[in-house]
């Protein structure tokens, strides 16, 4: 999956087309509202790399499953301690020549929260 964001930045496009990938997935944003972790997820016997991280998730909001509502509401107490995991996750992946884990969704969140500025 790398390889693919590496072309898609390569074309360098303008306004036209974002990535925002998170690995293994959106759920190990969601993990970085309660913990830095930086460990690579490999899948095991009959779980996938995304079922792993969300076990890991569900350790500390229990009730969360893929497609809940209101995640972003009962989660947002804990955006700025998300952003900060997640800047060093991904300097530590980036050290390592790793996308796993790590995640650009703190860019798009601090995009949005900055759009009044545009």
């Amino acid at each position: 999956m790398n390889t693919l964001f590496n072309k898609i930045r390569e074309l360098n496009l303008k306004n036209v087309f974002y990535a925002i990938p998170s690995v293994p997935c959106f759920e190990y944003w969601l993990l970085l509202h309660f913990e830095l972790t930086t460990s690579p997820y490999s899948a095991t016997g009959r779980k996938s790399v995304g079922d792993l991280a969300l076990s890991e998730l569900q350790h500390y909001f229990p009730e969360y499953t893929k497609g809940s509502n209101g995640v972003f509401l009962k989660l947002i107490g804990k955006l700025a301690e998300a952003k900060t995991h997640a800047q060093l996750s991904l300097k530590e992946a980036k050290e390592n020549a790793t996308d796993n884990p790590s995640t650009y969704i703190h860019e798009l969140i601090e995009y949005l929260q900055n759009i009044k500025n545009l």
